[in-house]
């Protein structure tokens, strides 16, 4: 910890997921960059907790209890909102803390776009709520008319770069492969049909399921059952993607910061997505990605075989091209959103 720094204001992470989304990657990368800094705090549930990784200068709490109940807590408290749902506990605990005397601002980062008729009306009423609004796309302005609008989201680090590959070029490998949470906006349930006439034609296609913030049951057993001749045991994540790959995101909601298609971009790999959020727009010239119309399993099988038959010095380079591009944007997001943060708590940054 950076001891030339007073803590002048508590800053206060607050997530209440108990799964790991892509918000919960970005808390992670947040958190890594925060802790060399003063006062840093994260209120989130222990089974979220034990998915993220957690520097242990960062002081940990179960739920806002603990926290406002804890007395070195400074006068000025910085509370920032990591997932939509938490806005209302998080707005609940800054009236609390400013009963007790704080002094407390109150930020939210917003990761998606509402799914229903009810989070369409309540996500912007809640919004306004909050001192501040950050978002990882620019279109979640919408919700917000004054949020602030850093670089789009990208990952934290590159996976891999464009040097990796001097000596040992990218080679396709004839593998189709996707992954996600069994959840319907994932868009898992579109594979059968997309995989069938693949594997008919003698392509290698696997599939892994993760845990899910959905709890319907039914539509998990009926997908395990439909995916049974493509399904692979175990956990998977990026670095089961191969240089060469062609990667399947059938996603059919609007996810905003599009980070799985990101990390198949930075593995080498090509990827075939829905055109939902900011997938249509991550690389400007279509390199290393192609995208399908939300539900169309035609639209993915003839991207996907495109991919796969494109002459191969062809795919090489748009891989490399996906590489090079998550490469240049890798992290800027995050350095902006914690410069603003440590603004806003008035820390100089750590030496």
């Amino acid at each position: 910890m950076a001891d030339s720094i007073a803590a002048t204001a508590t800053l206060v992470l607050f997530d209440p997921k108990q799964e790991r989304g892509g918000g919960q990657v970005v808390l992670e990368d947040l958190l890594e960059l925060l802790a060399e800094d003063p006062d840093v705090r994260l209120v989130m549930p222990p089974t979220g907790r034990d998915k993220v990784r957690i520097a242990e200068s960062i002081r940990c709490y179960d739920g806002f209890d603990a926290l406002i109940g804890d007395p070195s807590l400074a006068h000025r408290i910085v509370l920032v909102c990591n997932a939509n749902s938490g806005m209302p506990a998080l707005l609940a605990a800054a009236k609390r803390l400013r009963a007790s005397g704080h002094e407390v601002s109150t930020v939210a980062i917003a990761h998606n776009y509402p799914m229903n008729l009810r989070t369409r009306v309540a996500t912007p009423f809640f919004f306004k709520q909050f001192d501040q609004v950050i978002v990882v796309e620019p279109g979640l302005a919408s919700l917000r008319a004054d949020a602030d609008i850093p670089s789009w989201l990208s990952l934290g680090r590159a996976l891999t770069v464009v040097a990796d590959y001097a000596d040992t070029p990218i080679r396709r490998t004839g593998r189709v492969k996707s992954y996600g949470r069994p959840d319907r906006m994932k868009g898992l349930d579109l594979l059968p049909a997309i995989f069938e006439p693949l594997t008919a034609l003698g392509f290698h296609c696997e599939v892994a399921l993760g845990s899910g913030f959905s709890q319907d049951d039914k539509y998990i057993k009926r997908l395990q059952a439909d995916l049974a001749p493509w399904l692979v045991d175990g956990h998977r994540n990026s670095s089961w993607i191969e240089p060469g790959d062609v990667f399947v995101i059938p996603s059919r909601y609007g996810e905003a910061a599009c980070l799985l298609a990101q990390e198949v971009l930075s593995r080498g790999a090509f990827a075939v997505a829905g055109r939902v959020g900011l997938m249509p727009y991550l690389t400007p010239d279509a390199q290393g990605m192609r995208t399908f119309a939300v539900d169309d399993t035609a639209g993915a099988f003839r991207m996907i075989h495109e991919a796969l038959t494109m002459p191969e010095q062809a795919f090489t380079a748009e891989c490399l091209a996906g590489v090079a591009l998550i490469e240049h944007r890798a992290g800027i997001w995050h350095e902006q959103v914690v410069a603003t943060l440590r603004e806003r708590a008035n820390w100089a940054k750590p030496s």
